[in-house]
C-alpha cells in the first residue's frame, strides 16, 4: 500500500509538472501572439507623433498609409504600398501644395491605369499618365494644413525633372472625387489612379538637360 502511494505521489506530481509547463507554454504562445498583433496593428493603423522616416524607392511606411493627407476620404485604397517606373512628362503645382507628376510608366505598369488617367497628359505625350503626388514637407496656409509629409511621419522626396525616368513607392489608390467632373468640363475624370502620397522617388536615368515642361490640356483640377 505504502510503495502504491508513493507511486500514485510520484504520477501526481509529473502530472502537475506537466500541466504547470503546458499552462506556461499556452501563456507564452498568448503573449507571442498577442505581440504579434500589435505589431500588426501598429504597423497599418498607428502614426507615432513626431516621427518621420527617411524612406527609399521599394520601401514600405510605418503607420496608417494615408496619413498626412487632406481629405483622405476620397482616396480609394488598392494597395498601401506599391511600386512603380515610368518617365516623368510633365509636372504641375496644384493649389494644395502637392506636385503633380505625369508618369508615363513602364509597360509592365499599364494595368495601374484607369479610363479616367486618359485625361492625364503632356503636350509631348498625349497617351495616359499615371499620377504621383509629392506632398509638402511642412504645413501651409489654413485650408491645407494637414496635407503634410510631416504629419504622414516620412521625409518627403525631392521633385524629379521632366524627362527622369523614376521608381516611385506610395499607397496605389483611385482618387474618385466627383468635382473633377466639374474641373474638367464635364468630362468622366474622377476615379484616375494615383501613388498618393509619394513615400520615396530614386531617378534612375536623369533627363537630358533643357527637357521641356509641357503640361497637357489644362481644364483645371
Amino acid at each position: 500500500m505504502t510503495k502504491l502511494r508513493t507511486y500514485d505521489g510520484l504520477v501526481g506530481r509529473r502530472i502537475r509538472r506537466a500541466s504547470r509547463r503546458t499552462v506556461g507554454m499556452l501563456v507564452a504562445l498568448g503573449m507571442m501572439v498577442t505581440l504579434g498583433l500589435l505589431v500588426v496593428t501598429a504597423y497599418y493603423f498607428v502614426q507615432i507623433p513626431f516621427l518621420k522616416f527617411q524612406l527609399d524607392a521599394g520601401q514600405c511606411k510605418f503607420g496608417p498609409p494615408l496619413a498626412g493627407v487632406y481629405l483622405s476620404g476620397r482616396l480609394r485604397l488598392i494597395d498601401r504600398c506599391r511600386t512603380v517606373s515610368g518617365t516623368v512628362d510633365c509636372l504641375k503645382v496644384e493649389p494644395d501644395g502637392d506636385v503633380h507628376l505625369r508618369l508615363r510608366v513602364d509597360h509592365q505598369f499599364t494595368g495601374t491605369l484607369e479610363p479616367a488617367n486618359s485625361l492625364q497628359t503632356c503636350a509631348n505625350e498625349s497617351g495616359p499618365h499615371l499620377v504621383v503626388e509629392i506632398i509638402p514637407q511642412h504645413k501651409r496656409g489654413i485650408l491645407f494644413r494637414v496635407n503634410n509629409a510631416d504629419a504622414g511621419g516620412f521625409i518627403t522626396p525631392l521633385t524629379p525633372a521632366p524627362g527622369d525616368h523614376i521608381t516611385a513607392t506610395g499607397p496605389y489608390v483611385v482618387d474618385t472625387n466627383i468635382l473633377h467632373r466639374v474641373l474638367y468640363q464635364g468630362r468622366p475624370a474622377e476615379d484616375w489612379a494615383e501613388i498618393h502620397p509619394a513615400w520615396a522617388i530614386r531617378v534612375d536615368v536623369p533627363a537630358q538637360r533643357g527637357q521641356p515642361n509641357q503640361v497637357g490640356p489644362d481644364f483645371g483640377e
